[in-house]
């Protein structure tokens, strides 16, 4: 978990934050969420019905079946979200 600390004491806070039925958009969330799911937060990420998904630009890096199971479009509750929410702040901000 040594690699995962940062992510992890983010999501800590994410969780702390928002509670119940909260999301996240990460580049392999696919995949982290087995590293976060066998952390010490993982009961906490169960019971707060916490979910991963890989944003809709990463998403053509992974399979068919990964799309359909980590794109935003699909997971309930996430809305119209494309999870790139960021990426448009650091591009805007290229300009200044």
């Amino acid at each position: 978990y040594i690699r995962s600390k940062y992510p992890l004491a983010i999501l800590n806070k994410l969780l702390a934050v928002y509670g119940k039925n909260g999301a996240c958009a990460y580049d392999i969330g696919c995949a982290f969420t087995k590293t976060l799911g066998n952390s010490s937060l993982g009961p906490q990420v169960h019971q707060l019905g916490f979910h991963l998904m890989v944003s809709a630009f990463h998403r053509h890096a992974h399979n068919q079946k990964c799309q359909l199971d980590w794109h935003p479009v699909y997971i309930t509750g996430t809305g119209h979200s494309k999870g790139e929410g960021c990426e448009h702040i650091f591009s805007a901000s290229n300009a200044l």
